[in-house]
């Protein structure tokens, strides 16, 4: 598997693993609304694609074809974090934190934290992170349940 920063061009491959594993997975936790806000089946591109020049996130290949995408941001917020749903349980997710922790180690970053969805909560205690505080928010109507984590890791490598 290879480990490495998004290209230009990549933008719809993206999109749609973020679209189809937001679907196949958080469906049986989120309602259909919530799930169509958060990843709507039709959406216009130039907004993902700004988003995606200006996070520059860690992409996952394998032979070819993109199975995963991470974002670190300079305060060590880890927003968006997929691994595509055939993929998952499979060392993606690992293989793309490995990459965030040596990025925040570059960036100096000592503690890195996140908004994660109840079915992403084990990946994440897995790799150390705890959680700080359990949110119930209202989206679209209805309880959509999240942990805020974090996890504080080492200055030096």
């Amino acid at each position: 598997m290879n480990i490495r920063r998004y290209r230009l061009g990549e933008e719809e491959a993206l999109w749609r693993l973020y679209r189809d594993t937001t679907r196949k997975i958080l469906g049986a936790f989120y309602t259909p609304e919530q799930i169509e806000r958060w990843a709507p089946q039709n959406k216009s591109l130039a907004e993902w694609k700004e988003r995606l020049r200006i996070r520059n996130p860690f992409v996952a290949e394998e032979k070819g074809q993109l199975v995963g995408f991470a974002e670190l941001e300079p305060d060590g917020h880890i927003d968006y974090f997929y691994c595509h749903h055939q993929w998952q349980r499979k060392g993606v997710g690992r293989e793309l934190y490995r990459a965030l922790e040596d990025d925040a180690h570059r960036l100096g970053v000592t503690c890195l934290y996140a908004e994660v969805s109840v079915p992403a909560k084990p990946f994440f205690v897995s790799i150390g992170f705890e959680i700080v505080e359990e949110q119930v928010n209202l989206v679209c109507g209805a309880p959509a349940g999240r942990f805020i984590m974090r996890k504080c890791v080492s200055p030096e490598k």
